[in-house]
């Protein structure tokens, strides 16, 4: 009896990795999308007023004039993608939830927004081109075991234009 509580109240290891597409589960998958479309709940998406603030941040440090391919890695259903496009950059969005993903392309062609949005896992992508800006948004650098950071970084890398830079919000803004 004792062993079978320890064994049960035992943290997992750092960093488990399932077996399964966690983001792309039918159930996780449902939940995430209706977490990140609440305004009032900052588990998947910041606030409004946050996002909004961070756009024009980002948009000042690299103004879509200059820099005007973007790649939205982890996109999720495209808030920060559309308000993007919005301003000028040629968005691409990249998350690993079908729903998500089928939702951004939903809300994107309702609002007549030139938004390409895939579903690929970005630790595997190898996309056919280059961006002048890479942006990864909210904390997904944070749920990756150190393996898959560094694999991430290298798909960044592999991604952007020589002398293009890439956002984090773990990371600072770095030019390549």
């Amino acid at each position: 009896m004792y062993q079978e509580l320890r064994k049960a109240i035992e943290r997992p290891p750092l960093y488990k990795k399932m077996a399964e597409a966690f983001w792309d589960d039918a159930y996780i998958s449902k939940q995430m999308l209706k977490a990140h479309l609440d305004p009032d709940f900052e588990g998947a998406s910041r606030k409004v007023d946050f996002i909004d603030e961070s756009v024009r941040w980002i948009s000042r440090l690299v103004p879509p004039e200059k820099q005007t391919q973007l790649l939205d890695i982890g996109c999720g259903p495209g808030i920060y993608a559309e308000k993007f496009a919005a301003l000028g950059y040629e968005v691409t969005g990249v998350d690993y939830s079908r729903r998500s993903i089928a939702y951004a392309r939903d809300s994107a062609s309702k609002q007549q927004l030139n938004i390409t949005y895939l579903f690929d896992n970005y630790l595997e992508m190898a996309l056919p081109q280059q961006f002048d800006f890479i942006t990864l948004i909210y904390c997904d650098y944070g749920a990756l075991n150190p393996e898959e950071r560094k694999l991430l970084l290298k798909n960044v890398l592999a991604h952007l234009k020589p002398g293009a830079n890439f956002c984090s919000m773990y990371l600072r803004l770095h030019s390549f």
